[in-house]
Formats: C-alpha cells, sequence, structure tokens
C-alpha cells in the first residue's frame, strides 16, 4: 500500500516539474517577445544607456560644436558669456537714454553693438590668455584654458585674434565717423588692461575702463556725438559698478560668503539680472517720459483756449 502512495506521489512530482518547466518556456519566450518589441521603439525593461538631454545653455552650445571649433569657442568663452552681457549691457543703457522720448532703443544699434561686444570680448580674452599663459599653465582654475592646455598654438591665436579683430572692425565701420574715432581709441584699453594686474593693485580700475567704454560709444552711435552731460556720469557710474563685481570679495558685501566659490560666482552673475533692470528702468522712463509731455501739452493747449 505504501509502495502504491510512493509511485502516485512520484508520478504528481513528475507531473508538476513538467509543468513548471513549460511555464518556465512561457515565461521565456515572452521575455524575449518583449525585448524584440523594445528595440523596435519600446523601452527595455532592463538599465540601458541614458539619452543625453537637451540643453541650450552656452556651455552645452559650446560642447555640441565641432570638436575642432570648442577650444577657440573657449577661448572667446562663449561658454561663459556673463562676460559679454556686462560688456554689452552699458551699450545698451547708452542707446537708451539717446532714443527719442516715447520710443524704443534702436534695435538695429542693439543688435549691432551686440555683435561687437560678442566680437570684442572675446578679442580681450584671447589677448589675455596670451598674455598669461605661462602663469595659467601654474594655476588648477585656469590650466585648461586652450592656449595654457596647448589645444591652441600661439601662432593660432594670433590668426585668430587678427579674425575677431577684423570683424570687430566692420561693425566699427557701420556707425559714424565720430563713433568709429571714438571705438578705435578703445583698443589701447583692451591691450593694455591683462598687463594691468602685474603693475597695479587696481586692475578692476582698468577693467572699468574698458568695459564701460560702450556707455560713451553707444550715445555718439545715434547722436553723432558725446554729450559730457549724459555721458561721463553713466560712465563713471559703469566703472564703480565694475569696482564692485569684479572685486566681489570686499566685505561691504554682507552677504557674500567668501569661503564658497559657488557663491562668489552667484554674486558675479546676478550683476547681468541688475544691469538688464536697470535698462528696463531707462526703455520705461523713455516711454513715460513721452506721456508726461503729451499731458504737459494737453494742460498748455487748454489754458490757451481758456
Amino acid at each position: 500500500m505504501l509502495g502504491a502512495r510512493g509511485a502516485a506521489l512520484a508520478r504528481g512530482l513528475r507531473g508538476l516539474t513538467h509543468s513548471w518547466r513549460r511555464d518556465s518556456r512561457a515565461l521565456a519566450l515572452v521575455r524575449a517577445v518583449g525585448a524584440s518589441r523594445a528595440g523596435h521603439g519600446q523601452a527595455p525593461a532592463g538599465p540601458g544607456p541614458r539619452r543625453r538631454r537637451l540643453s541650450l545653455s552656452a556651455a552645452a552650445v559650446v560642447d555640441s560644436a565641432p570638436r575642432p571649433l570648442q577650444p577657440y569657442l573657449r577661448l572667446m568663452r562663449l561658454d561663459r558669456p556673463v562676460g559679454t552681457w556686462l560688456l554689452y549691457l552699458p551699450c545698451t543703457w547708452s542707446i537708451g537714454l539717446a532714443a527719442e522720448p516715447g520710443c524704443f532703443p534702436d534695435w538695429y544699434m542693439l543688435s549691432l553693438f551686440g555683435t561687437g561686444a560678442v566680437l570684442m570680448r572675446g578679442a580681450g580674452c584671447t589677448i589675455n590668455d596670451m598674455w598669461d599663459r605661462d602663469y595659467d599653465k601654474k594655476v588648477i582654475r585656469t590650466a585648461n584654458r586652450p592656449i595654457a592646455a596647448g589645444d591652441i598654438s600661439i601662432f593660432r591665436s594670433f590668426l585668430f585674434l587678427g579674425g575677431q579683430l577684423t570683424l570687430a572692425l566692420g561693425v566699427l565701420l557701420c556707425l559714424n565717423y565720430y563713433s568709429i574715432a571714438l571705438g578705435a581709441a578703445s583698443l589701447l584699453l583692451v591691450i593694455t588692461y591683462p598687463l594691468m594686474k602685474r603693475i597695479t593693485y587696481w586692475p578692476q580700475l582698468a577693467l572699468g575702463l574698458t568695459f564701460n567704454w560702450g556707455a560713451l560709444l553707444g550715445w555718439s552711435a545715434i547722436k553723432g556725438s558725446c554729450d559730457p552731460s549724459v555721458c561721463l556720469p553713466l560712465y563713471f557710474s559703469g566703472i564703480m559698478w565694475t569696482l564692485i563685481y569684479d572685486t566681489i570679495y570686499a566685505h561691504q558685501i554682507y552677504t557674500l560668503d567668501i569661503d564658497r566659490p559657488e557663491d562668489c560666482w552667484d554674486k558675479f552673475t546676478s550683476n547681468r539680472t541688475l544691469g538688464l533692470i536697470v535698462l528696463l528702468g531707462i526703455v520705461l522712463g523713455n516711454l513715460w517720459k513721452e506721456k508726461k509731455t503729451d499731458e504737459v501739452k494737453k494742460s498748455i493747449d487748454s489754458r490757451i483756449e481758456s
């Protein structure tokens, strides 16, 4: 009797084993079909290489450029555009102030000066890296700059500098003769600024004189000459602004954490927003000026009629 029961139990176990094997094969078949479908557009179940996220940041645009071009774009600091903004914004203030009452700034001049800011900031960075290539190699923060790292030779950097200055000259020649002479005078500042940190403790002042030249040039491009009562206060105000953002470690800036480089960088880049706010104030003020003028004219006309 026990032998019969044992034989029945053995037959049951064999049947269970066959059933388990059959189910396992079916499960494997399902997985294979799923993997095949995943290869035709459906996401696979297992881990795989992650897709690169699309980014429109300046650094991402430079990284996506053709590899031979990337060192030159980094030499121009196109991956760090805040410096271009700080060079461009004083130009926009001056162009905005020179606009006729009730009118927006001249969009053609804004675009022209924007192009010039990109080229001249790039030329300035190229000159700076050429002067400082031996020093940059010894500093961790600057050792990977294209000239210091050997990605661009001195000869090629000279050629690249010449190309940038030639294009910048083409932009300058679109202005009136007074502005052409005034803009050409700024080249001396662009060339000598990188040397100032070797011979003075105030290189920020030289940077301020250079970066805010557009406060003079923007007005003259619209008006044909500089009005000292407008241009000089704007120019010297811009210089003081540069002294602040380029000396951001100064202790009047009570919110600065000097021990955190990322906080220093955030404080520095926030000046782009500040400059845009100033531009917005100038534009709105100019539009409001026309409104007030119309109200004054209506008031005068009504008094004359009465």
